[in-house]
């Protein structure tokens, strides 16, 4: 099962019908073993599809290898729910594209080829979110070209909600995909500006709901005579049935600041 975090399954369960199992098929067309790659996103709005980084519809990707563990093609794969409850909040479109049909916060589902199945693989059904806003408090400033690089970031995060009425709490959905992206910068001041992952420092788009909120960091490269004050203007966007949630795309900005010694 692959967690909350995003890890991708690594056990597999192998199932080998009404008869014995008698050994691995040396076949390299035979599959013997189903994996889930990541699921692009750990939640589903009702009524819309599943979403990659880029906020479009996006397929479930599923792998069949054989006994020597390399990918087998031309596979036939379906996703099947398994419980009542898993049944009934999701139906298929597209063959491996999930629609969500019912609110629910566990999903169950398992991919199956003939007598293969592969480990359980959840994921949610939510309402649609009433807003996106602005998730971090932290001051919006890099300092460029201090001294000690690993500082010159600095971490952004917003938040999907819903809010049902004006007068109750807003209710983060934890597991939709939020798309970020780099508006604008000062060229004077900055060479590049680049987007990575909070924990993995990978290059990225998007990132996932999670405790709350969906964050990347904004890394900033200055040019080596650059003296002055300036911006870095980004992004954040989600999309559910087809159009921007409310608030979406949200504009923020990120201030630069040039290093002074104290006084």
């Amino acid at each position: 099962m692959i967690g909350w975090g995003g890890r991708a399954s690594i056990a597999l369960l192998v199932a080998c019908g009404a008869t014995a199992c008698t050994g691995v098929s040396t076949d390299p067309q035979t599959p013997i073993s189903l994996q889930f790659d990541s699921l692009p996103a750990l939640a589903i709005v009702v009524g819309d599809t599943m979403r990659g980084g880029d906020l479009l519809p996006a397929r479930v990707s599923v792998r069949a290898f054989n006994g020597n563990g390399t990918a087998v093609s031309d596979t036939l794969v379906r996703l099947i729910g398994i419980d009542t409850a898993s049944v009934r909040s999701f139906r298929l479109i597209a063959g491996l594209r999930l629609v969500g049909t019912s609110e629910t916060a566990a999903v169950s589902i398992v991919a199956q080829a003939g007598a293969l199945q592969s480990q359980t693989q959840t994921f949610a059904v939510l309402p649609r979110p009433t807003g996106l806003e602005r998730g971090s408090t932290n001051a919006d400033s890099i300092i460029y070209d201090r001294p000690d690089t690993s500082t010159r970031f600095r971490d952004v995060s917003v938040a999907l909600v819903r809010q049902v009425s004006p007068d109750s709490t807003k209710v983060p959905l934890n597991g939709l995909r939020v798309q970020f992206r780099v508006v604008n910068f000062t060229t004077t001041i900055v060479d590049s500006v680049r987007l990575v992952g909070t924990g993995s420092g990978r290059n990225t788009t998007s990132a996932l709901m999670a405790s709350g909120t969906a964050g990347v960091r904004v890394k900033v490269y200055a040019k080596p005579t650059a003296t002055l004050r300036g911006v870095v203007t980004l992004e954040a966007a989600h999309r559910a049935l087809g159009t921007n949630v409310p608030g979406s795309p949200f504009q923020f900005t990120v201030t630069l600041v040039p290093f002074t010694l104290p006084r």
